[in-house]
């Protein structure tokens, strides 16, 4: 492993968790990841909520996946009409997340990070993210820590 795999996989999972940062600590009425309102959010509900919007936001042509074009848009926060030059970094990010180099991002590819992910943000190892685990000091959302 590189000295730069922590920083390349630290703004991978910035780039991915930024996408819905608001549902993180969403306001009364507003978008949540909690989807059945128990309190908690599971990683089935964390993947959904995640992957959905990115999916959602990003795939320009539906089709499912998020070609190196459409991803590029994520990192310069644009939408899926966007445009962005991928540069090194993202070059790396991407190689990080295509698992199976096919140049395209599945929505398992894009689950299988975020289960990583949410393993990490579980501090209890309870199966299930609580709000104090959703969130930092400050209130803020917990974003690509």
């Amino acid at each position: 492993m590189s000295k730069y795999a922590p920083i390349t996989l630290a703004l991978a999972a910035g780039a991915l968790i930024t996408m819905a940062g608001p549902g993180f600590a969403a306001p009364k009425g507003g978008p949540a990841l909690d989807a059945n309102g128990d309190g908690k959010v599971t990683l089935s509900e964390f993947q959904s909520g995640r992957a959905g919007r990115m999916m959602e936001r990003l795939d320009a042509n539906k089709d499912g996946k998020l070609s190196k074009d459409e991803f590029a848009a994520l990192r310069h926060g644009k939408g899926a009409e966007g445009k962005g030059a991928e540069g090194k970094h993202g070059d790396k990010m991407w190689a990080r997340l295509d698992l199976n180099n096919d140049g395209v991002l599945s929505r398992g590819e894009l689950d299988g990070f975020l289960a990583k992910r949410f393993a990490h943000m579980d501090a209890d190892n309870d199966g299930a993210l609580s709000p104090t685990e959703l969130k930092r000091d400050g209130g803020r959302a917990k974003v690509g820590v």
